[in-house]
């Protein structure tokens, strides 16, 4: 099967600050839910290791019918006295590496626990 690869990379302070050892959680929804596929800390640097997922084809691009292009992720991050941010559908392509991008907000002084922030990804454009 095809494959694809993902890189999340998470930060604080709008992207100044990179947050190590933050949890995160890389899952494919299924008809049933979601299947877990990775779980794993970023480094010092933000930066999960490169996660290689299984992907459609890249065939599947060049006509109109050729099936799905790419497969939908969904990526978690937890890390403690932040908000769980979500990004669904995170589009991720064969022998092409998506970078997430995940940007934490702090909870209110003295909150535990706070809602999560779910960023839902948008549909790759067509070219035209």
């Amino acid at each position: 099967m095809p494959e694809g690869y993902i890189i999340v990379q998470v930060y604080i302070a709008d992207q100044a600050i990179p947050l190590a050892n933050a949890n995160v959680i890389v899952s494919k929804p299924t008809e049933s839910g979601e299947e877990v596929v990775r779980i794993m800390k970023t480094d010092r640097s933000g930066k999960t290791a490169i996660i290689a997922v299984p992907t459609s084809p890249a065939a599947n691009s060049q006509t109109p019918d050729g099936g799905e292009r790419f497969f939908k992720y969904n990526i978690r991050v937890d890390y403690p006295g932040y908000r769980t941010v979500e990004n669904v559908n995170v589009p991720v392509f064969d022998g092409q590496t998506s970078i997430q991008p995940v940007g934490m907000i702090p909870l209110a002084e003295g909150q535990e626990k706070g809602k999560t922030v779910t960023v839902i990804e948008e549909e790759p454009f067509e070219n035209e």
